[in-house]
């Protein structure tokens, strides 16, 4: 089973202050990352944490997840590189290079530099400003889901001359409008026949793949709306607010989207426990209490989780064509397990020293034990 993501992939620079900072003095900190950052990035890499578990406990085969952005074409870009391919994500860079190489500001990743420190967080970020290429982004998401010409499993799908199958789940987080609505459509007609892919667009929306669409719904975004009918479920904070919805009104945010036909929504609220509404039914799962030292990330590892967990929890009794489509009756299990996971990576400092914690393998283990 695969998983492909689409989205934002940043530079993060992180520094670990044991005191509030003095604007007017140098400070030096107690500890430091440099790493790949972004909503699907950190996400894509909490994925491949839990299947190299599932490897090493030899319960599952596991794959690289896929993840399907824009790197940039500077020195920084081989950085990002390099990072994720230590964290097991197979990277697919969809960056513009004509762009990029006619202006500089094209060929930089956002950089995000964080300071966090024991009352809060001081971010400074550079908006996203690289330009993708969605025709190499064809291009490198045929390979990277392409099956082996011999290989005619039951649930494959023809995608143009390209067979795809074995993917669990696909998870966009909105940054980049053009990749997600690529990855959307990944396994329909409209993918197989982009040309074709506005003449009814009803038939496009009702063309549903194997597996199961994401949406991390980190906040809203004014392009999201096109978007939001390719969705089966979306996984909120409390900061997405869609237009007209009253603020904070949890409700009125998931029948919004049920208006574009999603009936699996999850809203997470730091510390408070987890909303769902799902399929007609709704509910509160509480979140674990731990001693966070930092929470970069949590909720994208959050996202990650619950992916990966969704991939685990599906209905095996259902046929190879729509095993991945056929969610579980609740999403309380897959919330409970993405739950522990955000919370123990609350207690380690920045996006990847967490996936060490011995801890992380009894939940693993508990899940594919089941």
């Amino acid at each position: 089973m695969r998983a492909v993501f689409s989205g934002l992939t940043t530079v993060d620079v992180i520094h670990r202050l044991d005191h509030v900072p003095d604007p007017t003095l140098k400070v030096t900190s107690t500890d430091f990352t440099l790493a790949a950052g972004g909503p699907a990035t950190n996400a894509a890499v909490a994925y491949a944490a839990l299947d190299a578990i599932m490897r090493e406990l030899e319960l599952g085969e596991g794959t690289q997840p896929i993840l399907l952005t824009a790197l940039g074409s500077d020195a920084s870009s081989n950085l990002l590189l390099a990072d994720l391919q230590a964290a097991g994500v197979h990277t697919l860079d969809a960056t513009d290079c004509e762009a990029a190489a006619s202006d500089p500001k094209h060929s930089e990743p956002a950089t995000s530099s964080i300071i966090e420190h024991p009352e809060g967080r001081m971010v400074a970020s550079t908006n996203a400003r690289v330009g993708v290429d969605v025709g190499t982004a064809r291009m490198l998401l045929n390979e990277a889901t392409a099956l082996p010409a011999a290989a005619e499993p039951a649930d494959a799908q023809y995608v143009s001359d390209t067979r795809v199958g074995g993917i669990a789940v696909v998870l966009i987080d909105g940054h980049n409008p053009a990749l997600a609505d690529l990855a959307l459509r990944l396994g329909t007609a409209s993918y197989a026949q982009p040309e074709h892919a506005d003449e009814d667009p009803f038939a496009a929306l009702e063309d549903k793949p194997a597996h199961l669409r994401i949406l991390d719904g980190g906040s809203w975004k004014p392009w999201l709306t096109p978007l939001l009918g390719f969705v089966d479920v979306a996984v909120l904070s409390a900061d997405f607010l869609p237009p007209l919805v009253p603020a904070g009104d949890a409700d009125a945010i998931a029948a919004f989207l049920r208006g574009f036909g999603i009936t699996r929504t999850i809203r997470t609220n730091g510390p408070a426990p987890v909303q769902w509404w799902w399929d007609g039914e709704s509910g509160e799962v509480p979140v674990p209490r731990v001693n966070a030292i930092s929470t970069m990330g949590a909720g994208d590892i959050f996202h990650g989780a619950f992916a990966w967990a969704l991939a685990q929890y599906r209905n095996d009794e259902a046929t190879p064509a729509t095993a991945f489509r056929e969610a579980p009756a609740t999403p309380v299990a897959c919330i409970e397990f993405a739950s522990r996971v955000a919370a123990l990576s609350t207690t380690h400092f920045g996006t990847r020293s967490w996936r060490e914690d011995p801890a992380l393998r009894d939940l693993v283990n508990a899940v594919l034990s089941r």
